[in-house]
Formats: structure tokens, C-alpha cells, sequence
């Protein structure tokens, strides 16, 4: 009795062991996936898993159950699994929330509207979208003057799901933006907003960094003198930035952001500049500049009178 009990207990042992053995096999053996899954907040983690092919696999429930904090931290997100892994590998995976992104970037100066045409040809989304998404903003702290968001889409590169939309990216630029710039470090809103405008001309008119702050003293020395700001940039953000070049004929159109016609700053941004343009624009160098010419390698002259501008422009041309 004594010798049958002895190798029932040698028999259950050996067989407990076989099953651990078989249990750790099965955790750590490594499967061929090809599968994509969106994990949003709220999602069932059993229609997720189920989804991936392990949600039936008892040694799987087992490993989620008993093993210490496994499957507490999975993390929000879209993942694909391409290629072989184990079921340890795709819970770490979700654990540290190596997520499938979608890279988009945001070159400076882009108005919402060149924006708009961006995500369309990356089958993100459309310029109809992208205003619809902000028009859904709510409790932005600084101004935005019937409902017009130009000028705080942040120009960055972003690291968003790979099935992200309009309504995500702009969460992600306005949200940028703030960081950049926090709203209780500039009170006066008014201000503020004034300067955007400005570092959105800076951002379109400068092609070099440590420029911006001498072409926001020409456009502030011109402001300060009752000049027209006299800015190509403002006048083809009118023609939606289709002029290559901008002729004598196409400065004669009617609009508020015609700075030749119309004296003061236009009455929004026209683009959506960088730190160094806003930077720029809080802070001009000190100069007497009120002119600058473009050359061909993309630099500019900065002159104090007409006539030296003139002659600059002479010279450049040949």
C-alpha cells in the first residue's frame, strides 16, 4: 500500500512538473503573428487579445492570472504584432506601450489651409477636417478671434497612432504649443496674440534663424514710423501661397492682409511659426533697419534708408 502511494506521489510529481514544463514551453515558444489592433481607452482586453489569436489559449489565461503583474499595465494604444513572438513578448509589448505610430511633421510656417492639404496627401485627413477639429476646441486660453486658430499649430514633428485623424492632431499641436508657450507666463492675451501675428510674418518673410530678430525690427521700426509693413508674405496668404513671385499687379487686391494697402498689422496670423519667429517677435534686436533684399542664397541685406535700398536692390539684381 505504502510502495503504491509512494508512486502515485513520484507519478503526480513527475506529471506536475511535465505541466509546468509544458506551461513554460508554452509561454516563451515563439508563434508567426500578422495582426494589427487598435487598444482604445475603454476597450475589452479579452476582444483585444481574442483578436491577436491568444485570448483561448489556456496557458496564456494561466500566465495572466498568476504570473506577478502581468497584464495590470497594459497600455493604451495601436499595436502590430509582424513576426514571430511569445505570449511574454506581446504582454511586454503592451506593457511598455510599443505602440505602430504614425510620424507626421509639420514644417514651420505652414498656414492651416497647407496644413490641411498635408494630411490629405497623407491620407490622414482634410482641410475640412482639420477646421472642423478645431472648431470642437474648447476653453483655449488665448485668443482666437472668430474662432480663427492660425498661428498656434505648432510646427513639430509628432508621433501619433497609426489610425490618428484631424481631432488627435490638433489636440497634439495646440497642446505643443502651450507647452512652448504656457499661457500664465504672458497675461496680456491682446498683446500676445499681436506678437503671433508679427513672429507668422517673420516665419514667411525669414529663411535664415538668426535673421528673424532683425526682420522683426524692421517690421517694428516701420510700425512705429506709420509705415506699411509692406510684407509679400501677408499678401500671398491671401492667394492661399500660390505666387512663386509676387508681381506689381498682385498687390493691388483688396484685403485686410494686403499690408501695401493697408497700414497696422493684418488681423491674424499667417502662418504658423516657430519658437525662434515668436521668440523673435517678443524681442527685436535694437536697429535703425527699415528695408532688407533677398539674395540669391537666401540671406538678406538690411538697410536704413530707401536709397541704400535701392542700390542694394540694384547690385543684387546684378
Amino acid at each position: 500500500m505504502k510502495k503504491k502511494i509512494l508512486i502515485f506521489l513520484i507519478s503526480l510529481i513527475i506529471g506536475i512538473l511535465a505541466i509546468f514544463k509544458l506551461y513554460l514551453f508554452e509561454i516563451d515558444n515563439k508563434r508567426d503573428y500578422k495582426v494589427q489592433v487598435n487598444l482604445k481607452p475603454g476597450t475589452s482586453l479579452s476582444s483585444v487579445f481574442n483578436k491577436i489569436g491568444i485570448g483561448n489559449s489556456i496557458f496564456f489565461k494561466l500566465f495572466l492570472k498568476y504570473e506577478k503583474d502581468s497584464g495590470k499595465n497594459i497600455k493604451a494604444g495601436y499595436y502590430e504584432f509582424n513576426g514571430n513572438y511569445s505570449y511574454r513578448d506581446i504582454l511586454e509589448m503592451m506593457e511598455n506601450g510599443k505602440v505602430k505610430y504614425t510620424i507626421i511633421t509639420i514644417p514651420e510656417g505652414y498656414s492651416i489651409k497647407e496644413i490641411g492639404k498635408l494630411l490629405q496627401n497623407r491620407g490622414i485627413g482634410t482641410e475640412e477636417g482639420l477646421k472642423k477639429a478645431l472648431a470642437n476646441i474648447k476653453n483655449f486660453p488665448y485668443l482666437t478671434p472668430n474662432g480663427n486658430f492660425e498661428g498656434y499649430l505648432y510646427p513639430e514633428t509628432y508621433y501619433l497612432s497609426v489610425d490618428t485623424n484631424e481631432n488627435e492632431l490638433v489636440k497634439a499641436m495646440l497642446g505643443e504649443f502651450l507647452k512652448k508657450f504656457p499661457a500664465d507666463q504672458y497675461p496680456d492675451k491682446k498683446k500676445f496674440y499681436e506678437q503671433l501675428i508679427m513672429a507668422s510674418i517673420i516665419e514667411r518673410e525669414a529663411q535664415l534663424k538668426d535673421e528673424k530678430p532683425l526682420m522683426s525690427s524692421v517690421f517694428y521700426n516701420r510700425l512705429k514710423k506709420g509705415m506699411n509693413l509692406g510684407s509679400d508674405a501677408t499678401v500671398n496668404y491671401i492667394y492661399d501661397y500660390g505666387k512663386r513671385r509676387m508681381y506689381y499687379k498682385d498687390l493691388k487686391i483688396d484685403s485686410p492682409y494686403n499690408t501695401y494697402m493697408y497700414k497696422g498689422l493684418p488681423p491674424g496670423p499667417i502662418s504658423n511659426p516657430d519658437y525662434n519667429s515668436v521668440m523673435a517677435a517678443l524681442n527685436p534686436a535694437q536697429t535703425d533697419y527699415l528695408f532688407f533684399v533677398v539674395t540669391s542664397t537666401g540671406k538678406h541685406t538690411f538697410t536704413k534708408t530707401y536709397k541704400e535700398h535701392l542700390e542694394v536692390q540694384k547690385k543684387s539684381k546684378k
